[in-house]
């Protein structure tokens, strides 16, 4: 049962309140986590395999030269790929929600028992990531080791943190470490109201541990993750990593500051999403099959309209009713926002649809891909189609840029309504910088040439 509390709330809230509490109403009442549920228990990759789980579109390699040549099975098999790709992502991002949903729940509760609505809201959001997070986990594993093979399960973690791209220091990252330590100083008198999951994780070591878990709620697990929110801490060093889920988890304002990051989040998953939803729709309305994936994809895209909306008013209006933020506050509520579109958003796939980070992340992967039964190539042939894949402008290229600069307009018609941030994330200035071809091949040049001399030894 939810608890809703209206007479003591601001009028700021009050106004917000009604379209919460809706939202909070039609999630509860939908049954999408109970499809998705059911279709997850009765999957079978065999019996989805000969189907497209998406447009053409969404396959890794569209629009270069190697997709042109490839067979049909071939490219059913890089259209699945696609699919488990972005859904690792999705999963892993969800997974980080099972933590940061409940630190920030609790930090606005432990601020205002009036705020009891909005905590039990996001608890239900967070049993609903773990109905998805278990889906996208058996689809992901059955596909992969039909595809590619026990051997990639195996060494699948690790390709996700290799990347080819030359490292360099960024003013993003002195300034986290300043604010890191001004923040202890600046922040130490100020009213704290510390979410009681943070109060359990009394050992640092323990908080660290609960991020990079890949079930956060369970510090032991040692399983990474890398999704949209542990991508956002990046490189930073651990006491930064630690920093901002204690600020998260310790401050209304800056609790409520997450959801903007969270609601990035969210826009990143609907502008793919969005596209399986309407291809599932074709198919319903053709009265064609359904693949299970197509169908749980167009299930999470309805659910998860609740939850982008629990983001947008988050984000966008709840901050309002909270006390004026310090300077240091808003400083740190911009530097998330500045790192998110630096870990995520700083860069343009030719490879991979609705990806916008350097391809330099992706080429352990293409290269076993290359290998893999799906293509069987020897490392010569994988090396020179890698090299015309990367280096050279193709459709891929022109494809993701346009899904990037629709993506971009969505994240700054959002940001535009947030009066505390920097121009620099208004505007999304890092993103935007990102939209460009010519960019994106001088990165891959540089690292295919060091990726090729490592094979080459």
């Amino acid at each position: 049962m939810k608890t809703i509390v209206k007479d003591s709330l601001t009028s700021k809230v009050n106004r917000i309140l009604p379209f919460l509490e809706k939202n909070y109403d039609n999630n509860l009442e939908s049954d999408y986590t109970e499809k998705i549920e059911e279709l997850d228990k009765n999957f079978n990759y065999k019996s989805n395999s000969n189907h497209y789980w998406s447009e053409p579109e969404q396959s890794v390699l569209y629009g270069t030269p190697l997709y042109e040549q490839a067979s049909p099975s071939q490219k059913i098999a890089l259209n699945h790929l696609h699919w488990v790709g972005f859904y690792k992502v999705v999963a892993d991002s969800e997974t980080e929600l099972t933590f940061y949903n409940t630190i920030t729940a609790d930090c606005l509760l432990a601020a205002n028992k009036d705020y009891a609505f909005i905590a039990d809201m996001l608890n239900h959001e967070t049993y609903q990531e773990r109905k998805h997070i278990h889906s996208f986990a058996k689809i992901n594993y059955q596909t992969i080791k039909a595809l590619l093979g026990t051997k990639a399960l195996i060494n699948s973690a690790s390709d996700n943190s290799t990347s080819f791209e030359p490292k360099s220091f960024h003013v993003i990252d002195y300034l986290l470490n300043t604010a890191n330590f001004i923040g202890k100083i600046l922040l130490r008198d100020k009213e704290q109201n510390y979410s009681q999951k943070l109060i359990e994780l009394q050992d640092l070591q323990d908080l660290n541990k609960s991020i990079a878990s890949s079930t956060p709620v369970n510090p032991t697990s040692p399983t990474p993750t890398s999704g949209f929110f542990n991508g956002y801490l990046g490189n930073t060093d651990t006491s930064v990593r630690k920093f901002f889920p204690l600020s998260w988890g310790s401050y209304p304002f800056l609790a409520a500051n997450f959801y903007v990051v969270r609601y990035m989040a969210n826009l990143v998953v609907k502008n793919n999403e969005f596209e399986i939803h309407k291809y599932c729709r074709k198919l319903q309305k053709a009265k064609d099959f359904i693949p299970a994936p197509t169908a749980i994809s167009h299930y999470h895209f309805l659910d998860e309209a609740f939850h982008t909306t629990t983001s947008l008013y988050l984000a966008r209006d709840f901050y309002k009713s909270l006390p004026k933020p310090s300077n240091f506050e808003k400083l740190m509520a911009n530097l998330a926002v500045l790192q998110t579109q630096r870990e995520n958003l700083n860069g343009l796939s030719g490879m991979i649809p609705n990806r916008f980070v350097s391809d330099s992340n992706a080429i352990s992967f293409i290269m076993k891909l290359l290998q893999s039964p799906v293509f069987d190539m020897s490392q010569k042939e994988a090396i020179h189609w890698l090299e015309k894949c990367l280096c050279y402008e193709h459709e891929g290229f022109h494809n993701n840029l346009k899904v990037h600069n629709h993506l971009l307009a969505n994240m700054q018609r959002f940001a535009e309504d947030i009066d505390y941030l920097w121009s620099v994330n208004r505007e999304m200035r890092l993103m935007a910088s990102a939209g460009s071809i010519k960019k994106a091949l001088n990165n891959n040049i540089k690292a295919f040439k060091k990726f090729s001399s490592t094979i080459e030894k």
